[in-house]
This record gives structure tokens, C-alpha cells and sequence, in this order.
């Protein structure tokens, strides 16, 4: 698929796919004609992408995560661990806030509920 398709499946502008490209978080194949080819697996990426940048990683930091993985597979890179950890501890901070808000919203529309009836 070409790159407006990419941004179209994936929800990210054009502009942005072309700035995760320059920071080898997405490497497309080229056609003849030098068009940049994606695939599925480059949808993937994106999403995965997105999802780390949701639980508070920086571009910088995903790229480096990104090298980590590919560049040495069998050598995690120690200085992200810390980070990730850091983001990890956060997700379940927010989940566990989200919970207690679902719960809260529960109650109120199950008392307002009952006034109604």
C-alpha cells in the first residue's frame, strides 16, 4: 500500500508516517519508481508505535527501543529498562484511576437510576 493509505488505516498524517521513517521506526520497500511500498506488518508497527507513545515514551526513546530490538536482539538495552519500568508502573497508576472513575460513574447513574423509576 502506498504511504496515504497507510495514513488513512492507521489514523497518523502522512507527514508524521514520513517522520517515523526518518527516526527508522518504519522502513518501507520501494517500488520502481522509488514509491514507498508498506505492508501489514508496518500497520503493526504504527500501532505499536502510538501505544508506546501512550504510555508516555518519547519518539527519541521508541526509536532507541526500536534499534535495541532489531539492531541486538540478544542484548536488551539496559538503559531503556529503567524507562520502560518507569512507564509500565504509570499504565497500572491509570488504570487503576480509570477503574475507580468507572466505578464512581456506576454508582451515581445507578442512584440516578433509581429516582427515575
Amino acid at each position: 500500500m502506498k504511504i496515504g493509505e497507510l495514513a488513512q488505516r492507521t489514523q497518523v498524517s502522512v507527514r508524521m508516517l514520513r517522520f517515523y521513517e526518518s527516526l527508522g521506526l518504519l522502513t518501507p520497500s520501494r517500488n520502481t519508481a522509488g514509491y514507498r511500498f508498506y505492508g501489514e506488518e508496518d500497520v503493526t508497527q504504527v500501532a505499536k508505535i502510538r501505544l508506546l507513545q501512550q504510555a508516555g515514551l518519547a519518539l527519541k526513546d521508541i526509536a532507541r527501543l526500536h534499534d535495541c530490538l532489531h539492531d541486538r536482539p540478544q542484548a536488551f538495552c539496559p538503559a531503556l529498562r529503567d524507562k520502560l519500568r518507569a512507564c509500565q508502573a504509570e499504565t497500572a497508576t491509570r488504570i487503576t484511576l480509570l477503574q475507580e472513575t468507572q466505578t464512581l460513574l456506576a454508582r451515581l447513574l445507578h442512584k440516578d437510576d433509581a429516582k427515575i423509576k
